[in-house]
């Protein structure tokens, strides 16, 4: 142990004072700089062209592992901002050779920050009994183990797209712990929010640009590939904007619940700066949220804004919050001003007159009987996108949920869909009983923001897979590590 400590240390010393101290300001780090360039020229030259990026990549990814490791919050938030990314990166490369595997690099990244967190003891003190000695965790953990029994369920035909499920679990419980170390303190707290704000504003900006200034090349060249597809993005006269993520209604459904928590936010907040951040956020967001066109994050909204009513009508400022709320809302929908975002959100409220909707109560109504005769479902990943994928020939092999509800219904059953249910129960009650007993009021008005943010993903489900898209569902697993460490952070609070 001792001879591994003299050759490392010295090692880890010199890399360190070079890279981090110096930052390649030195002979060595010209040296260094001057190799990677003759190694790139030569391989671009004599190889191929792609070997010289190649090369490239491969110092990036050296640099990238040295960053994680040593700084577990530039890899949370790297990965976090990374999540926004794959689908943009896929429509870049969508007419050439080069197809990475963005899942894969986003599990390689996780694992080196899981790694780096578990290295460090002082991410390590108290977490784990804090970790597992609480109901959110010990719900998702019987969720878990529900998924598990899953795999004995008669009717599923392929295992694979079981495996594919557990897996893509399994890497958000690993995200769900680095966080909970992670977010160690109020101050870490506030960064992450801050960060997961911040970030989805410039989403929604990009959003913008897409409405305002067109789409690029590229952009084009994915919306046409699929004359379906681009029948879907294009109703009423608007084109759906989708900004970096996969489509429209991700898009959505992210601009809308960050809305929801900035609106409260600013409500709330007393200082001016802080008031001015949240206006601009809140401006973008809307304006995102309404060029996606998603009509389920209409209902978002206003599920959130009605939820934070309902949880503070105690207070003056709600209750006039409240009244400016109804006023605007029937204000624009009998306003004769109606662009084609306007309409959009107008027809949310048609109900039964919208086809759409139509068609999809009646294919629910046909594999009812279906799901009432088998109560652990049809199997994971048999329904939906993933159907024809994993299980051909199956009954709900080409049946569409449109739903986060319905697909836990007719894959896991009314039991799955039970123990799912109970778990967001648990989620709210233990959130809004720690809300209403924290002292603190910063701490007040970040945890009802975010609970509200929360509550809309979960509204959002009864028409859309509002909590699996990216980087959607990772600001969801950090809302849930605050619910848990909220009193903890008051009482620290309370005692500086």
């Amino acid at each position: 142990m001792s001879n591994y400590n003299y050759i490392i240390g010295p090692v880890r010393e010199w890399f360190r004072y070079h890279f981090f101290e110096r930052k390649l300001d030195s002979i060595v780090g010209i040296a260094v700089l001057f190799l990677l360039a003759v190694i790139v020229g030569y391989a671009s030259a004599f190889i191929d062209y792609r070997a010289g990026f190649g090369v490239v990549a491969i110092f990036i990814a050296i640099f990238l592992i040295v960053l994680f490791m040593r700084y577990p919050y530039f890899g949370l938030y790297f990965l976090i901002a990374y999540a926004a990314l794959p689908a943009y990166l896929a429509r870049i490369l969508l007419d050439t050779s080069i197809k990475p595997d963005f899942g894969l690099i986003f599990n390689i990244l996780l694992s080196i920050l899981l790694f780096s967190v578990i290295t460090k003891s002082e991410f390590q003190r108290r977490n784990i009994k804090g970790f597992w000695g609480n109901a959110i965790t010990t719900s998702y953990l019987i969720l878990f183990l529900f998924y598990i029994i899953e795999a004995l369920n008669p009717n599923m035909m392929s295992t694979l797209g079981w495996f594919s499920y557990i897996k893509g679990y399994l890497s958000l419980m690993l995200f769900f712990y680095i966080v909970f170390c992670l977010l160690n303190s109020w101050a870490a707290v506030k960064k992450f929010i801050y960060f997961n704000i911040a970030l989805t504003t410039v989403l929604a900006i990009y959003s913008c640009k897409q409405q305002w200034f067109g789409l690029t090349a590229f952009e084009w060249r994915w919306a046409t590939s699929n004359p379906t597809g681009y029948i879907m993005l294009l109703q009423g006269g608007l084109l759906r904007k989708w900004s970096t993520l996969s489509d429209p209604a991700t898009a959505g459904i992210l601009f809308s619940s960050v809305a929801v928590q900035c609106i409260i936010l600013f409500l709330r907040e007393p200082k001016r700066k802080a008031k001015i951040f949240y206006a601009i956020a809140i401006c973008f967001n809307l304006l995102a949220y309404g060029y996606s066109g998603t009509r389920t994050a209409t209902l978002m909204l206003l599920s959130g804004i009605a939820f934070y009513i309902i949880s503070t009508i105690y207070e003056k400022r709600t209750v006039i919050f409240m009244a400016a709320a109804i006023g605007i809302f029937a204000l624009m929908m009998v306003s004769p001003y109606s662009p084609p975002p306007i309409t959009r959100i107008k027809t949310t409220f048609e109900g039964s007159k919208d086809a759409s909707a139509a068609i999809r109560d009646y294919d629910r109504h046909q594999v009812q009987p279906y799901l009432y005769q088998h109560p652990m479902g049809g199997g994971i990943f048999t329904c939906g996108m993933e159907g024809p994928k994993y299980s051909k020939g199956h009954y709900l092999e080409d049946f569409q949920p449109d739903s986060g509800y319905m697909k836990v219904f007719a894959e896991q059953g009314w039991i799955g869909l039970a123990i799912l249910l109970l778990t967001y129960f648990l989620i709210l009650s233990h959130s809004l009983h720690n809300f209403y007993r924290v002292t603190n009021p910063q701490i007040q008005n970040h945890s009802i923001a975010l609970i509200a943010m929360v509550f809309t993903l979960m509204v959002g489900q009864f028409s859309q897979f509002a909590l699996g898209p990216l980087p959607q569902v990772y600001s969801f697993f950090g809302a849930l590590v605050i619910f848990i460490k909220m009193r903890d952070f008051d009482h620290k609070e309370k005692n500086h």
